[in-house]
């Protein structure tokens, strides 16, 4: 199976060129006999398919297109191989495996779908990842005929020149290029993400996606992307994107609660993703809108939004802790600034902020006692909740934590004790499920109580 992904026809032919040469008569060995008209029938009695018919010799798929199907076949003529810059000597001298991938990725398996039933969309074809874990997606289009990929008009794309070529076990479409199985970076424009192609060619982190992976990416459509204004540059551009992908594959059914992205913070960990699954699957409370689309390095999410670093104050809205942020807000009408605080970078040489983030069945629990507090006494217990950065110059993770009292920026030490399960701080219990949730300026703790302070 590929390990790279072979961008264009002119790099699999400079590919070809590398590897051992096979037999070169040029002329493909006859398929053994099968049912009467399969797909195979079809293609050895057409001269035009003469270069076809060898690669399936050579990968061994003749009898895989002689069974019963159904199958969906998008089948390169010779005229596509040509424009592919594919002769038959380099079908010959090319890796078998390597071949078996991109043959299988013109075949969908399961149905024989005729021109005029084809829906736009993903769909998956009978090529799998070199790890033989997930099905390697075909865009499919309608607009002007049938396309794959976004059409001939796209390097790695095709059209259907000839549709509905009829077969005992199946239908063919003649296309007039020779499709190529896409890594991520591929299939944002084969799928028509212009914008977000755009932006991953001005971060320079084309090369990137690329690579082996395998990699998760949620992908935002055109239409996430905001119009007009000024856009990040630079390594803030690079920071956004690469907080849309994931190490490793995950499938929308394997979607964990959270994880963390590529994109590091202020002080070098990698930033937290949240996922809810109750109604299909939103990551940072942005949907995906199209999931599992398969590439050869890993899977693409389509999201209807562009998924921005968060801060602290970012996150508690992300996570759902409205009671904190109702805190936040009568804390701020004192004057005190903690929203600000709490959106920007760390002071003086701190890289990052430690919070401790208090649920809403916390805030629920001590509800009357919140009531009764004036708006800078809510301050105060926010303060609080917040290591003093003058004294932790980085992030304090669950692991740094231990037994002892630690400085608040409200200048009241609190006493941890992680010798009790789950541990505390200040009595109150941390959310083992909810620690180390990295934000681009700091970490944040969920708690299952408020930290109360002498006020």
């Amino acid at each position: 199976m590929m390990k790279h992904i072979l961008k264009s026809a002119t790099l699999l032919v400079s590919i070809l060129a590398l590897v051992g040469c096979g037999d070169s008569n040029g002329t493909p060995p006859t398929p053994d006999a099968g049912p009467s008209n399969t797909i195979v029938d079809v293609a050895v009695g057409s001269s035009d398919f003469s270069i076809l018919v060898a690669a399936l010799q050579r990968a061994d798929l003749v009898s895989t297109l002689q069974s019963a199907g159904p199958f969906t076949v998008f089948a390169p003529n010779n005229a596509a191989f040509a424009a592919s810059g594919i002769t038959l000597a380099d079908v010959e001298a090319m890796d078998v495996d390597t071949l078996t991938t991109i043959l299988l990725y013109h075949v969908v398996s399961g149905a024989a779908v005729g021109s005029s039933a084809v829906t736009a969309g993903p769909v998956d074809s009978a090529a799998q990842d070199e790890s033989g874990t997930w099905s390697l997606s075909l865009i499919l289009g309608t607009t002007g005929g049938v396309t794959i990929n976004g059409g001939n008009a796209v390097e790695g794309g095709a059209t259907v020149g000839t549709p509905d070529i009829a077969a005992s076990n199946g239908v063919i479409h003649v296309i007039d290029r020779v499709l190529l199985p896409p890594s991520v970076a591929d299939m944002a424009r084969y799928a028509g993400l212009s914008d977000l192609l755009e932006a991953v060619v001005d971060a320079e982190l084309a090369t990137t996606l690329a690579e082996e992976g395998p990699f998760t990416v949620f992908a935002p459509t055109n239409d996430a992307f905001p119009d007009g204004g000024a856009r990040p540059t630079g390594d803030a551009l690079a920071s956004v994107l690469l907080y849309h992908v994931l190490s490793g594959a995950v499938p929308s059914g394997s979607v964990p609660a959270r994880a963390n992205a590529l994109a590091t913070n202020t002080a070098g960990n990698n930033m937290t993703l949240l996922f809810d699954t109750s109604a299909g699957v939103a990551v940072n409370g942005i949907d995906v809108v199209l999931a599992d689309v398969g590439c050869t390095n890993g899977i693409v999410h389509v999201i209807d939004g562009v998924l921005l670093p968060p801060t602290v104050i970012d996150m508690a809205g992300i996570a759902g802790l409205t009671s904190l942020a109702a805190a936040v807000g009568r804390a701020d009408n004192s004057g005190a600034g903690i929203a600000a605080l709490l959106s920007g970078a760390a002071p003086g040489s701190a890289t990052g902020f430690t919070v401790f983030a208090p649920t809403n069945a916390a805030f629920t629990a001590i509800q009357s006692t919140v009531d009764g507090l004036t708006d800078a006494q809510v301050a105060q217990v926010l303060q609080y909740h917040v290591l003093d950065p003058a004294t932790f110059a980085a992030p304090v993770l669950s692991t740094g934590l231990a037994n002892g009292n630690v400085a608040t920026a409200l200048g009241q030490a609190a006493t941890v004790d992680v010798s009790v399960s789950p541990p505390t701080i200040a009595g109150a219990e941390v959310v083992p499920t909810l620690l180390d949730i990295h934000v681009s300026n700091g970490v944040v703790h969920v708690l299952a109580d408020v930290m109360v302070p002498t006020l």
